[in-house]
């Protein structure tokens, strides 16, 4: 088995994309460092409890002010409330290091890295017969599952490399750009528009770790559609579609669940587990953590099973 992975290996990093892909990521994380510094440049020798307090004085007269509606005020009432909860807190609105660049930029990247993998998945095995090597791969002494565990086993690790260099990456440019914060820093949480503190460091990793389950099914769909599809370019193109359409159909299908209750079991609303970090998505009542995972873990065994089927059962005469 080991040989076999380091046949795969060898394979993938025989095509030039692999490190297109690779710089990509370190050009992102250079990029939108370059870009957070300049767009939201922070005065680090300034007082922000005074600044917020300043902000809190002119909400209060705002509040006050007959030029706004009652809307507006109800909207001025809300920051300035917000604004008291950081002072009590002890929560600077304006920290800036290399672990809030990672919670605010680093975490959107991996999408990059499911695009990059969703490739190499789709074309691991359809460019086995568009190139005409199929037959070669066959022929040696080994079982099939045993062939295509070795090629998904090696997209896996591809994923696991692209996903440290990204990480690595980030901190150290973070580190550069923003200097070095710590793990337990306070922050709001970039996804909620209330008063919702989050340590950064747990932040970060739990928007990682709840990255993996849709990342997994994506994957494994890639996977199964190389099996499926001689065609190279069939195989990538519907695997990138459904990538980018699944945002789309989770709208889609959010808006008819409360009529249809089946469609709770559909993949799609599943698929981005993030959600429930800050609890900012509600997808449907009945929705939670547990039951989304469950619904993905019988998605991918589902697909990876698929997989394997029509593997073995693959005519490779022509």
């Amino acid at each position: 088995m080991m040989s076999l992975i380091r046949n795969e290996w060898m394979k993938i990093f025989q095509k030039k994309s692999s490190y297109v892909f690779i710089g990509f990521l370190l050009l992102m994380v250079i990029g939108s460092a370059f870009i957070e510094s300049k767009l939201n440049p922070v005065d680090k020798d300034a007082d922000w409890k005074q600044d917020v307090r300043a902000d809190i004085k002119e909400q209060e007269k705002q509040m006050k002010s007959p030029e706004f509606d009652d809307e507006d005020k109800e909207f001025f009432k809300e920051q300035m409330e917000v604004n008291e909860q950081l002072l009590k807190e002890n929560i600077n609105p304006n920290l800036q290091t290399n672990w809030t660049y990672m919670a605010e930029w680093t975490t959107s990247i991996t999408s990059f890295i499911t695009l990059f993998v969703v490739i190499v998945c789709s074309s691991l095995v359809s460019s086995e017969f568009s190139d005409g090597t199929i037959k070669q791969l066959l022929i040696r002494p080994y079982k099939r599952w045993k062939i295509l565990l070795s090629k998904y086993i090696t997209s896996l690790l591809f994923a696991a490399l692209l996903l440290v260099i990204l990480l690595a990456f980030s901190f150290l440019i973070g580190l550069l750009f923003f200097g070095n914060g710590s793990y337990s820093d306070k922050i709001m949480d970039p996804t909620s528009f209330g008063f919702a503190p989050v340590l950064v460091g747990e932040y970060v990793v739990n928007m990682m770790v709840y990255w993996i389950p849709g990342f997994l099914v994506i994957t494994a769909i890639a996977f199964m559609l190389s099996t499926l599809f001689k065609s190279q370019a069939l195989a990538v193109g519907i695997a990138i579609f459904i990538l980018f359409a699944s945002s789309t159909l989770t709208a889609i299908i959010q808006s008819f669940i409360e009529k249809n209750e089946w469609l709770k079991f559909v993949l799609f609303p599943h698929l981005d587990l993030r959600g429930y970090i800050s609890e900012t998505v509600n997808m449907f009542d009945g929705a939670s953590l547990g039951f989304s995972i469950g619904v993905l873990a019988v998605y991918y065994f589902l697909f990876l099973a698929l997989t394997f089927f029509f593997f073995q059962k693959k005519d490779i005469t022509n």
